[in-house]
């Protein structure tokens, strides 16, 4: 990588970074642009030189957010003993691992949970160049391709299962609501377990 190049990452991963700290702590509303780029100590037109607003920064911040985690939790699943693991177990090791992380970034958790939407779900699983090395939809099109078991709908079952951990964790999470996580933990498994069996073809 050239100097302008990692010049351009280096502005880039500090309005990342800047707009993430503002966000978390004053809230999306209270932010302005100019509050992101003074702080990252870029011009206002470097901003709009990488992004188009705020919404399309929260966006990218969500993204990579969420490949960091998703890969941390691919990476533990595939260290897992393989043999005759189901996509249903697989998809309950990930949520396990993605919950312990949560667990331990309150404050991304807090900015997810806050600010997921279908629209950006759909982004990021639709997407196919990858965000911080993982391939969304290579991913999950390798696991339900080479699955026995067969499902209605794959990305709207995902998009649920995410959905419910992301609901449920929250406050469970933060403030122990309406049970501690390890407790909660064997009735979400339940729930998305579920959530699977639902979607499957019978044969």
């Amino acid at each position: 990588m050239g100097k302008a190049e990692q010049n351009k990452k280096r502005k880039h991963d500090a309005l990342m970074a800047t707009a993430f700290d503002l966000f978390s702590s004053k809230g999306m509303t209270n932010t302005t642009i100019s509050d992101i780029a003074e702080k990252a100590n870029v011009g206002k037109g470097t901003f709009y030189s990488y992004f188009k607003d705020k919404n399309d920064i929260r966006n990218h911040i969500i993204a990579r957010s969420s490949a960091k985690i998703f890969l941390k939790a691919k990476e533990y699943v595939d260290s897992c003993p393989m043999e005759g693991r189901s996509v249903e177990e697989d998809i309950i090791l990930m949520c396990d691992n993605i919950i312990d992380q949560l667990c331990e970034d309150k404050r991304t958790l807090s900015f997810i949970s806050k600010n997921l939407s279908w629209g950006v779900f759909r982004n990021v699983l639709t997407n196919e160049e990858d965000t911080e090395g993982v391939n969304f939809p290579a991913v999950f099109k390798e696991s339900f391709e080479t699955s026995p078991v067969k499902y209605k709908d794959p990305l709207i079952m995902i998009y649920m299962i995410i959905e419910l951990v992301n609901g449920s964790c929250y406050s469970s999470i933060l403030y122990d609501e309406p049970l501690p996580i390890d407790k909660l933990k064997p009735y979400l498994f339940d729930s998305i377990r579920a959530i699977i069996e639902r979607q499957e073809i019978k044969q």
